[in-house]
């Protein structure tokens, strides 16, 4: 199952929360308490989403963290990295080039591999969709126009041991709700 870390989760309850709340600013301790997470994994989550330039914190009795941009240019997928870095499906799914450095973990069946096609169609299509949400919508609820599942259906992937005998496409079973 794909899920996010506790440490993601906090990012996107964080920005959403920070967006509800724009153009005024919120200290970590208000955050955390009415977030209900842990003020010190917080302050770590507000940093890396400093970091990444998401938000931007001023110091002294008035200050706090805001957002870096406006909540409609705020991707899920930006989020995401910002705590996790690269999203990636499967080892065979780097966004670095082919030539460029590998890191540490392959997969040793990466040569032969009869699925690496399918499932790196699978994880841009994936990679496509987490950009294309917005803070926007997670933070008010608002529902995108289209989202395009519809390149994910065309890439042919499909689901096995769903109990639907892997004759439904992936995008047959994502319920995305708000």
């Amino acid at each position: 199952m794909l899920s996010l870390t506790r440490k993601a989760d906090y990012a996107v309850m964080a920005m959403a929360e920070l967006a509800r709340r724009a153009p005024s600013r919120a200290s970590a301790r208000e955050l955390a308490g009415s977030l209900r997470v842990p003020l010190p994994v917080l302050t770590g989550v507000l940093h890396q989403l400093r970091l990444a330039s998401l938000v931007g914190s001023t110091l002294g009795g008035r200050g706090g963290y805001t957002l870096a941009r406006d909540a409609g240019e705020i991707s899920l997928a930006d989020m995401i990295e910002a705590i996790e870095g690269p999203l990636r499906l499967a080892l065979c799914c780097s966004d670095q080039a082919a030539d460029g450095p590998k890191d540490d973990a392959t997969c040793d069946f990466e040569s032969d591999c009869r699925i690496k096609e399918p499932v790196q169609r699978v994880h841009q299509s994936l990679r496509r969709f987490l950009q294309q949400v917005r803070l926007q919508h997670l933070a008010f609820g608002d529902e995108p126009t289209s989202l395009g599942w519809e390149n994910l259906s065309s890439t042919g992937a499909k689901v096995s041991g769903c109990g639907c005998g892997g004759s439904r496409s992936v995008a047959d079973h994502v319920d995305i709700s708000y």
